[in-house]
């Protein structure tokens, strides 16, 4: 700009030394006083067409780097956008397992707890049926103990109705006896009480009356 505006200053003097000079000088003087303006112009024009083109020089290597700076700004963008959907997708996928360990999480929970109501149900029934059988034990236990005692009124009554030389007294069976301890207590045999008793075994109850031969 210094140089456009010294290079329009010699012109503007080159013009007044020519058409407004007040002063007389000889042609001579006049020719190198017009030569050494146009060469000062010349040079004027030189150096700004120099600028010139340092100056374009400069905005090519500003538009240089303002295409390389874009370039690498668009490459990071790209990169980044990049990055960010990869991790987008692996954050997809990872939360897509989650829900299907959540899932298959949820269907054994609901199996278990299936498989806890069947146990469940069917400890209530076991429970049920245990009791239902110990009832039933009971019941039989005192229907075998009626059964005993039935049996030896009508083996007493039958030994009391039919005549015998032998004679027999009576004992309740206690908790611990067994025939062998009732034979040896009463100095008598195992087979004469169960002959006396009709016992084709060794099984006696608590409760159960015995003929005991006093002969």
């Amino acid at each position: 700009m210094k140089r456009l505006k010294c290079w329009g200053g010699a012109l503007l003097a080159a013009c007044l030394f020519v058409g407004c000079s007040p002063l007389k000088t000889s042609p001579h003087d006049e020719k190198h006083q017009l030569e050494l303006t146009l060469h000062e112009v010349q040079t004027n024009l030189d150096d700004l067409r120099h600028d010139i083109n340092c100056f374009q020089t400069e905005m090519q290597i500003l538009d240089g780097r303002i295409r390389y700076y874009e370039n690498t700004l668009t490459a990071l963008k790209n990169q980044d956008l990049q990055t960010t959907q990869e991790k987008i997708q692996q954050l997809t996928h990872q939360i897509q397992h989650l829900e299907k360990k959540v899932l298959n999480c949820e269907t054994s929970q609901k199996t278990e707890e299936k498989n806890l109501e069947k146990l469940t149900a069917h400890a209530n029934e076991t429970t049920i049926a245990f009791t239902q059988f110990k009832h039933r034990l009971q019941e039989i236990e005192h229907d075998m103990i009626s059964l005993a005692k039935l049996k030896t009124n009508l083996e007493s009554l039958a030994q009391q109705l039919s005549p015998s030389s032998e004679s027999f007294k009576t004992y309740k069976v206690s908790p611990g006896d067994s025939l062998e301890k009732i034979a040896r207590t009463h100095k008598t045999s195992v087979e004469k009480l169960k002959a006396c008793n009709q016992l084709r075994q060794d099984l006696i109850v608590v409760g159960q009356e015995l003929r005991i031969p006093t002969g």
